[in-house]
């Protein structure tokens, strides 16, 4: 995902790459302070190693939504370039969406609720295969497209 920014870092203009990055510590502050807020369990019992690794899920998925947002904002005039790392970013940013709301369930003992989560992980794993399929059918050529090109 980094590579492709890299390519196309001369077609991100500096409000939008503001504008994600504001909305996503916006959305990550939130989720940290609410995770601290009701980390009460955590806190009382001692369990410092999972506080701090319940508190590394947001953080690490600020790493993923920022380049998700600028890269389905960005690379959307290519088409045959744009749909794959498009589905992929989505798929990426509906994962990270599903850690935060499935850690922020989890440490306020909701366990009714991990199931909906779960939808969102699955829901992410059938974009990211949708975004595989579609990079193996037009960017990996086989051996019969080969042969149509070039007779």
């Amino acid at each position: 995902m980094f590579s492709v920014l890299r390519f196309i870092c001369s077609k991100i203009n500096f409000i939008t790459l503001a504008i994600a990055l504001v909305a996503a510590i916006l959305f990550i502050s939130y989720n940290v302070f609410y995770i601290v807020s009701s980390s009460s369990h955590f806190l009382a019992v001692g369990d410092f190693v999972d506080f701090v690794v319940t508190m590394a899920y947001p953080v690490l998925d600020l790493i993923l939504i920022i380049p998700s947002v600028l890269i389905l904002v960005n690379l959307r005039k290519d088409y045959m370039q744009s749909v794959p790392w498009f589905l992929s970013s989505l798929s990426l940013l509906i994962n990270a969406i599903a850690d935060d709301g499935y850690v922020g369930d989890f440490v306020n003992g909701h366990l009714h609720n991990l199931l909906f989560w779960d939808t969102f992980y699955v829901l992410d794993f059938i974009i990211m295969a949708g975004a595989l399929f579609w990079y193996n059918r037009f960017h990996i050529p086989n051996k019969k497209r080969r042969i149509k090109i070039n007779s």
